[in-house]
């Protein structure tokens, strides 16, 4: 029985620590690593730690998923990094390349599912985190707008994206200008 008794206590300790952490401050480590390695310009706009990322590369032995991550979103990317003492990056998706965004809401956990030419990422937050995500598709959208105005980018539905190469197309083309697949 003390065994059991163990087992218990570590569990609940393990959920409270879970409970009293916080989900929009980076530890201090990432920031750190993270302030390093913002460009010119560069500002975050929006942070929140997140259960698992998902990310569907063109090519399946290049998808992977990291589990317990930092959902960082700046004015000019979207970077997902590892939760641990150092800034180690998972995903960086660049604002400019982001076709669509869906942001939905479950009983147990929401997902925003980002586009990207050829590339999918889904990043899942737990239902403890719901409350920091409230606006977090509003923030994404606003970001997105101010990379199109400030590029003078058409809007997506305008373009099409290479699969291959991510180049911008017209939407009435067969072709990519850039690589020649086909579309």
């Amino acid at each position: 029985m003390p065994v059991l008794t163990q087992i218990l206590d570590s569990i609940k300790n393990y959920i409270n620590i879970q409970k009293g952490q916080n989900f929009t401050e980076l530890p201090r480590g990432v920031k750190n690593g993270l302030s390093k390695s913002l460009k010119q310009g560069e500002e975050v706009l929006f942070t929140v730690r997140n259960f698992r990322a998902i990310y569907k590369a063109p090519r399946w032995v290049d998808s992977n998923t990291f589990f317990n991550s930092w959902f960082i979103l700046t004015n000019q990317r979207i970077i997902i990094a590892k939760n641990s003492s150092s800034f180690k990056r998972f995903r960086d998706i660049p604002l400019n390349t982001i076709s669509e965004t869906d942001y939905v809401v479950e009983n147990l956990e929401s997902s925003l599912t980002i586009h990207s030419p050829g590339r999918v990422d889904t990043i899942e937050f737990l239902r403890e985190a719901r409350p920091y995500c409230e606006d977090l598709e509003e923030k994404v959208n606003e970001a997105l707008e101010k990379v199109r105005g400030r590029e003078n980018l058409p809007q997506p539905q305008e373009v099409l994206l290479c699969n291959e190469c991510g180049s911008k197309v017209a939407i009435q083309s067969k072709f990519c200008p850039e690589c020649g697949m086909k579309l």
